[in-house]
C-alpha cells in the first residue's frame, strides 16, 4: 500500500514516523551494538558502552534499512543488519576521532570519550571501531560494499585533513577558504557515510545500476545538506539545544558555510574585516547571525534536499520511498 508523503509528517514528528516502519530492523542492529558493547576487556567494554548503545537517532541504519525495506530485500536480512551496523559503527568511529583532534569536552551536552579517558584510549578505541566496521561491511558478502566502504574511509580521511588543514590555517583561514573546499571537505567528513548507506545498500540488494546511482545522488545530496544545517544550528540554536556554546565551530577557528558566505558578500563592510582580524568571537558569531547569510545557507541547504528528494523518482511510488523522501524534508527542518 503506497502512503503519500503527506501522511509522514515533515517536522520534528517525521523521525519517529519514518524509524516506526523500520523499528525490527533497528531493534536488531541496537541488540548488535549492544552485544559488541559487552566484551568481557574490563578496560574496552566501559569505553565502547560509552559511545555504542543508546546513542542518537541512529538516522544512517535508518536510511539502509529503508531502502533495504524498498528492494524487498527479507532474503538477505542478515546481510542488511551488517550493513546498517557496519554504518553506525564507522559513524560512531568517526565522532570518536572527530572529538580528539578537536579537543572536544563535549557532544550533546554530556562528555565525550576523550575528555573521559584522554587521547591515547581514545583513539585506539576509534580505531577498534573502524575495524569492527570493517568487519561488518565484510560480513555482508559483498565485494562491491567492501569496496565502496574502502573508498569511504579514504573519503572521511581526506575530509578531517582538510577540516585539520582549515584549523591550522589559524586567524586568516576566514579569507582563504573558498566555498568549494567548504563542499569538498564536508563531502569527506559527513556525506561520504550517507552515501555508504544508501548506495551501499543498493548494491547489496541487487538494484540496478541506475537505481544504484540514484541512490548515490540521494544520499550525497542529503548528506551535504545535513552538514550545511548543522553548521546553521551552530548560530541559530540555543546552548541548551546544541549541548555546546553557540558559535562552538567559530571558537574551535572553524570556517563554516555562513561565515563563507558572509565573506563573500560582505567584504566592503568594515565591521566584518574588523571583528575576524580580532579575536572577538561574540562579535563574529553576533554579525553573523545579524547578517543575510543564514538565510544564503538555508537556501543551500533547502536545493540539496530538492535534488536529494528528485533522485528518489526513478523509485515506484510507496510508503517507502514517501518515507525516504520525508526524511529528507525533515533534515533541514529539525530542531537542533
Amino acid at each position: 500500500m503506497s502512503v503519500p508523503v503527506s501522511v509522514i509528517p515533515q517536522n520534528s514528528d517525521a523521525i519517529r514516523a519514518v524509524l516506526g516502519l523500520v523499528q525490527p530492523g533497528l531493534a536488531r542492529v541496537e541488540a548488535t551494538l549492544r552485544q559488541l558493547a559487552e566484551t568481557d576487556d574490563a578496560i574496552l567494554a566501559p569505553m565502547l558502552s560509552n559511545v555504542l548503545p543508546g546513542s542518537g537517532k541512529r538516522l544512517r541504519p535508518a536510511l539502509a534499512l529503508l531502502i533495504g525495506r524498498m528492494a524487498a530485500a527479507e532474503r538477505s536480512a542478515d546481510a542488511l543488519n551488517q550493513m546498517a551496523v557496519g554504518v553506525e559503527l564507522l559513524h560512531a568511529a568517526s565522532l570518536v576521532h572527530d572529538d580528539i583532534v578537536d579537543e572536544s569536552d563535549t557532544r550533546h551536552g554530556g562528555a565525550t570519550l576523550y575528555a573521559r579517558v584522554g587521547n591515547a584510549l581514545a583513539v585506539l578505541v576509534g580505531d577498534y571501531l573502524f575495524s569492527q566496521a570493517a568487519q561488518a561491511c565484510v560480513a555482508t558478502g559483498n565485494l562491491d560494499v567492501v569496496r565502496l566502504f574502502a573508498q569511504t574511509l579514504g573519503a572521511m580521511a581526506q575530509g578531517q585533513i582538510d577540516d585539520a588543514n582549515r584549523q591550522l590555517s589559524g586567524r586568516h583561514a576566514w579569507e582563504t577558504l573558498t566555498r568549494d573546499r567548504y563542499y569538498r571537505t564536508i563531502q569527506g567528513k559527513t556525506a561520504s557515510l550517507f552515501v555508504l548507506a544508501c548506495e551501499g545498500t543498493g548494491l547489496l540488494t541487487g538494484l540496478s545500476p541506475s537505481e544504484v546511482e540514484a541512490l548515490r545522488a540521494y544520499g550525497q545530496n542529503l548528506g551535504l545538506a545535513f552538514q550545511v544545517y548543522d553548521d546553521i544550528l551552530d548560530f541559530t540554536a540555543t546552548e541548551e539545544e546544541l549541548g555546546k556554546p553557540v558559535g562552538s565551530d567559530l571558537r574551535q577557528g572553524t570556517i563554516t558555510l555562513p561565515v563563507i558566505l558572509m565573506r563573500d558578500h560582505a567584504l566592503a563592510d568594515g565591521r566584518f574585516r574588523a571583528a575576524f582580524e580580532t579575536e572577538d568571537v561574540d562579535l563574529q558569531v553576533r554579525l553573523v547571525q545579524d547578517s543575510g547569510a543564514i538565510g544564503m545557507a538555508q537556501a543551500e541547504a533547502d536545493d540539496l534536499v530538492a535534488r536529494a528528494r528528485q533522485a528518489l523518482t526513478i523509485f515506484p511510488a510507496g510508503i517507502e520511498r514517501d518515507a525516504l523522501d520525508a526524511l529528507a524534508a525533515y533534515v533541514t527542518n529539525r530542531p537542533h
